[in-house]
């Protein structure tokens, strides 16, 4: 029996719906994506997390007051820094005071209680290696541009996983404007200056977080005073590889580096 005219009426109504409930929904999520890609840079007031799961390396931005308690991340690894007060962290590995200008490497669930400000930048899905540092130097230790410095703060374990940096721009110093391939997210550890984009000249001080999206033109510039940067980057394009690291290139089998003797070398 062939249907009737009104059953493929309403069988065509039920599918348009359903096309126009997909179309809505991808609508949905291209402007949700979009949101959660804009810049960000305010004054650290109250604890705030934003979401960047969408980023080409998915990532969580918080910024924390006082404490938090994080129960639903053990697939994730969190970079932290004290940038005011201290704090207790515990976590699987143990408990442990942070004290300002720390830093730490947590992965999986962990919880901050105390009294201080902590930025929390989080990786999804990655395993990294817990570790405590600190305190931040007054200057960088490596050269970068326009007369800044940096220290990279906690290493990429393997090329191509994240790390957490230290950038130092000197008083009178004006970045020349330059894009990253990934998202930064950030804190101003001392000084004050501005950071440059596209929607303007956003005033940075002792305090102000951040966040720059993926290739997103911008410069810091400080004026009377210098500044202190904290800059979390979800991927890097340095680091270590099972072919090249210093264990295995100052293994000596005669005049031989193991680096080029396959027959030893762990498969």
């Amino acid at each position: 029996m062939k249907p009737s005219f009104k059953a493929q009426n309403d069988s065509k109504s039920h599918n348009q719906a359903e096309k126009d409930s997909i179309l809505l929904n991808q609508l949905s999520e291209k402007s949700n994506n979009q949101a959660m890609q804009k810049f960000y840079c305010q004054k650290f007031l109250e604890t705030i997390q934003l979401d960047y799961t969408m980023a080409g390396h998915p990532s969580l931005a918080r910024w924390v007051i006082n404490s938090i308690q994080v129960n639903d991340s053990e697939q994730d690894t969190h970079f932290l820094f004290v940038s005011e007060g201290e704090v207790t962290l515990k976590s699987s590995n143990g408990e442990f005071l942070l004290r300002e200008n720390s830093f730490a490497t947590v992965p999986g669930n962990f919880s901050l209680d105390g009294s201080g400000q902590v930025l929390v930048a989080t990786l999804l899905n990655y395993t990294g290696f817990f570790s405590i540092g600190g305190p931040i130097e007054p200057l960088g230790r490596l050269k970068y541009i326009d007369g800044c410095s940096a220290t990279v703060l906690i290493n990429p374990l393997k090329l191509g996983e994240p790390c957490l940096n230290f950038l130092y721009v000197p008083p009178g110093i004006s970045q020349t404007p330059h894009t990253h391939p990934s998202l930064r997210i950030g804190l101003v550890a001392s000084g004050s200056g501005t950071c440059t984009v596209d929607e303007g000249i956003f005033e940075m001080e002792e305090g102000t977080v951040f966040c720059l999206p993926e290739n997103k033109l911008h410069s810091f510039s400080a004026i009377d005073d210098s500044l202190r940067i904290i800059i979390y980057h979800p991927d890097s394009e340095v680091g270590p590889t099972d072919d090249s690291h210093t264990m295995l290139n100052n293994t000596f089998v005669g005049e031989k580096s193991a680096q080029v003797l396959d027959a030893i070398r762990t498969k």
